[in-house]
């Protein structure tokens, strides 16, 4: 079965996203933002992802069975009194204009439950037969989170937090409190290792029962004027934040610079001096979401656990998950947030007509790659000089263990936030003073946002400590302690990183990059960021990293079997 799922939708949503699923097999799953060169894709249907996805697979949508959408949006509607303005011919039309996609004929299109969807993401890709699943995330269309189990290819959803008590929107309540702006818990995240807990700052949280509950606010706080319940659930937790954190709002503003001559953000306040109450809102997440799987444990018998969602990418709470001694194993779907509920749709819909679906092999190399051929006559049309080594991986190797910063843009591109070896900037993990170059000069942002490592799967024993394989860098780990100094770019406050660890099955290329760096320096790992300036996108194609390339301070870049140096 040819199934393709979507998430974005004109005019509203966020994470526009498409996933083309043929037999069982993940053929194609690329975000939009990547090709629109907007972060989040805000307000926009994932057209460009589609057709990357077709070209990919060489179909047309006269070849789709059906397309998935990865939430229940007619539903969201009239639980919200709010009517429906389509049959499914003018959706379908909605999502894939016939100007764009023309064809013969129009393929199914289902509606499938957000949570349901975000809970299919991790269960079919895992290779788990039977799991407890927990969703998390601002909201579906009735609920924040989800407690469901995975058995025999079937998910049954068996409990749900109510929208106003969401994590998600409470956490993004505090980044904007803090000034940070809206969808940056990754930078909440980063900054709360840096303060002192505050263990009753939020006591509206209560543990005295199953899951959690708050005090403070309705669980049936509803939107009357809009399909979901963003602004009021995090109006709300404004107001309580404000009520507790003892220093003023800090919101986050645009401010023109001439020297760029552009808006940049601007805040009264400086975030970092906020780092206790983010510190205490990490706290109360973590404990929060501890009492979810005490509940989902307590409601089946698997300690297998399967995480997605938005709050999914909190690494550093899937890091306390890893080590919780009743969890036998953690999958962390590493596209949480709700590009991935384009994967799960059509992985829903696939298993339902009976494929067998094939597990994630430790890859999310998914999109978009381009021949070597292309990649040179844009070099030569661009008048740029270049260089082509006889072995690309030891040339960057040499460049790595002389502290210069490399882009690196590898084969095809990867879905979800982190740079996983195709879309990287790679520098020697050992020099704090490479972070703090990453950080202010070349990505242009605060100093205190960590970094991470990409390591060998051979060799991560002797530099993190886990036993556990890490392919997708969505989980923290304590380092060992005589790789602290080796490991000074990549170690974060508490002595913790978010390690991708590589095998050579999974990416030869890379792997072999990370040996090379491992003969020169003794230890097989380089710091790995994406590869993109400040609040924008991962870049996607050839011509998206040249101008970034030149744009930031890298010192070289290795595209395809290539190698920039600037002088």
């Amino acid at each position: 079965m040819r199934v393709l799922g979507l998430n974005g939708w004109a005019g509203r949503g966020h994470d526009a996203a498409a996933a083309l699923v043929v037999d069982g097999r993940v053929i194609s799953f690329a975000e939009e933002e990547r090709f629109v060169r907007a972060k989040h894709a805000y307000g926009r249907a994932p057209v460009h992802a589609v057709a990357a996805a077709l070209h990919r697979a060489g179909l047309t949508l006269d070849d789709i069975d059906v397309v998935g959408f990865g939430w229940d949006t007619p539903a969201l509607h009239r639980d919200r009194g709010q009517p429906w303005p389509y049959d499914e011919k003018g959706a379908l039309e909605a999502l894939l204009p016939r100007a764009l996609f023309p064809r013969t004929r129009d393929p199914r299109l289902e509606f499938v439950p957000h949570h349901l969807a975000h809970a299919a993401s991790a269960y079919h890709v895992s290779g788990d037969p039977e799991a407890a699943v927990l969703v998390i995330d601002g909201q579906g269309e009735n609920e924040s989170a989800s407690l469901a189990v995975g058995r025999a290819g079937a998910i049954s959803v068996l409990e749900t937090v109510p929208v106003s008590w969401s994590l998600g929107y409470f956490y993004d309540a505090v980044g904007r409190y803090i000034g940070l702006g809206r969808d940056q818990a990754g930078k909440l995240m980063g900054l709360a290792a840096y303060g002192t807990v505050r263990e009753d700052m939020f006591d509206a949280f209560r543990f005295d029962g199953p899951g959690y509950r708050v005090d403070s606010i309705d669980p049936g706080l509803r939107s009357d004027r809009s399909i979901d319940d963003s602004a009021e659930s995090v109006d709300a937790w404004l107001q309580h934040v404000e009520k507790v954190a003892g220093m003023p709002a800090n919101p986050a503003s645009s401010r023109y610079d001439p020297a760029s001559a552009r808006y940049v953000p601007h805040t009264r306040h400086d975030p970092f001096t906020y780092k206790d109450l983010a510190a205490s809102a990490q706290h109360v997440l973590e404990r929060a979401v501890h009492a979810l799987v005490d509940q989902l444990f307590a409601l089946t018998p698997s300690r297998v656990l399967h995480v997605a969602g938005g709050v999914g990418f909190n690494a550093s709470l899937n890091g306390l998950l890893l080590r919780r001694p009743d969890v036998e194993r953690l999958f962390v779907q590493p596209v949480a947030g709700d590009a991935g509920v384009a994967l799960g749709a059509a992985l829903h819909l696939a298993h339902r007509h009976g494929d067998a679906i094939a597990p994630f092999s430790g890859s999310l190399a998914f999109g978009s790659a381009f021949e070597d051929q292309d990649i040179r006559d844009g070099l030569d049309s661009a008048g740029v000089s270049y260089e082509e080594p006889a072995d690309i991986a030891a040339s960057v190797a040499d460049l790595v263990a002389a502290d210069r910063i490399v882009g690196w843009f590898q084969g095809a591109g990867e879905v979800g936030p982190r740079a996983l070896g195709h879309r990287s900037i790679v520098a020697n993990p050992a020099l704090a003073a490479t972070r703090d170059r990453i950080n202010l000069r070349i990505k242009r942002r605060e100093g205190w946002r960590p970094l991470a490592p990409s390591m060998t799967v051979e060799g991560h024993g002797e530099l993190i400590d886990s036993a556990a394989e890490l392919p997708y860098m969505v989980v923290t780990t304590p380092l060992r302690p005589s790789a602290v100094d080796r490991m000074a770019a990549v170690s974060h406050q508490d002595r913790t990183t978010r390690p991708q660890t590589v095998s050579a099955g999974d990416d030869p290329l890379y792997h072999r990059l990370l040996d090379r760096v491992g003969d020169r320096t003794g230890v097989p790992a380089v710091l790995n960021t994406s590869f993109n300036g400040n609040d924008e996108p991962i870049v996607w194609a050839p011509a998206d990293a040249l101008r970034t390339f030149f744009r930031l301070g890298l010192d070289a870049m290795a595209i395809g079997p290539f190698l920039l140096r600037k002088k």
